[in-house]
């Protein structure tokens, strides 16, 4: 699983210590240290919500929406793909099976990076549980266990006809769910910080429509920073699937079609809780509401071109971040470590970064 965004304040201070940010027109997210990547960096540390969006394959997921609620939302979004597409075409050369499997890991690496956001094929759910086991779906609560998401969107929920890879992984997804917030579940990988967590909503993805059912996403609002819409910028990372010959359908209609959202469970969605802020979220908890006031001074800051400042007010909201926890939780993820804030100041999941993945 590839967590699509680091979001650690260190490294916008590294990018602010640079001098000056060179890109004068806003590049593709994810390939630059520019002005975009820093105001994108500090919208994103202010930003509570986590959410965990989980597919069958490589190429599976919605590039426009992963897209907008990592870079437009500026939620913690991560993508866990069930395969890594060792049994799917390669356009491009020879390479099958375990060799296409790591050729692809690669092409959906660059594309989430874009995003800001991971055997073979069977007919039917039935096959590909049997081939798949009971490993993968331990691995998937072990992972959500670990990742902590408040929303978890089911890629394929609903779905119960075509590839079977698809049907069993919008089976798998909800029993993930319910078996990560059981206490009696016990994974096969041990882990020192993985116990029962509780997702608060699962989401049905609809978008094969030109009327999609559910909280229809505005993909085609314009960034302000990038200049473009979430859905070309997440079209463009998309492209990254080569071996899939996705550079020649990107035009495809399906790709321009309205994606909605809606509640596995029938309950209304509240599209609010995409994107929780942090002082609303930890509402109460001084350090980090002061540490949120000191963001936003920074993002004022860096848009006046007040390097020094910028930095100044970065360093401080990191200090209270840490001081904010009397105990602290150290997890590590399957790609990268982080700490976590304790549960005095927590009403929910929360996590300063260790990792230098920051596109800055």
């Amino acid at each position: 699983m590839k967590t699509c965004r680091a979001r650690l304040l260190v490294m916008v201070m590294v990018s602010l210590a640079c001098g000056s940010l060179r890109a004068q027109v806003a590049g593709s997210p994810g390939t630059g240290r520019g002005l975009p990547e820093t105001i994108d960096a500090i919208d994103s540390a202010r930003v509570a919500t986590r959410i965990l969006y989980i597919t069958a394959h490589p190429d599976d997921e919605s590039g426009a929406v992963l897209t907008y609620l990592a870079r437009g939302l500026h939620a913690d979004v991560a993508l866990l793909s069930l395969t890594r597409g060792e049994g799917g075409q390669n356009v491009l050369g020879p390479e099958q099976a375990p060799q296409l499997g790591l050729i692809r890991t690669q092409e959906l690496l660059a594309a989430t990076r874009g995003y800001g956001a991971d055997f073979g094929y069977s007919k039917t759910p039935e096959e590909t549980e049997k081939v798949w086991g009971d490993q993968v779906l331990d691995d998937m609560v072990y992972l959500i266990r670990e990742f902590r998401p408040n929303i978890v969107i089911n890629g394929w929920g609903g779905v119960h006809s075509g590839h079977g890879h698809h049907q069993a992984s919008g089976i798998l997804t909800p029993k993930a769910v319910q078996l990560a917030a059981d206490e009696s579940y016990k994974t096969k990988a041990s882990c020192e910080d993985c116990g029962a967590w509780t997702t608060s909503q699962v989401l049905d993805i609809e978008r094969g429509s030109e009327q999609p059912h559910g909280y229809i996403l505005p993909l085609d609002e314009i960034s302000s920073e990038y200049g473009r819409t979430w859905r070309q910028l997440g079209i463009d990372a998309f492209a990254n699937h080569r071996t899939q010959g996705m550079t020649g359908v990107l035009g495809s209609i399906f790709l321009q079609r309205p994606v909605a959202l809606h509640r596995e469970d029938g309950q209304p969605f509240d599209p609010k809780s995409l994107a929780v802020d942090i002082a609303e979220r930890f509402k109460g908890c001084t350090p980090i509401e002061l540490a949120d006031r000191d963001l936003e001074s920074s993002r004022e800051a860096v848009l006046q071109v007040a390097w020094k400042r910028a930095g100044e007010k970065i360093s401080h909201a990191a200090a209270l971040l840490g001081d904010a926890p009397k105990r602290r939780n150290v997890g590590r993820h399957r790609f990268r470590r982080r700490k976590r804030l304790g549960n005095n100041c927590s009403t929910g999941p929360r996590r300063v970064h260790e990792s230098t993945e920051l596109p800055l």
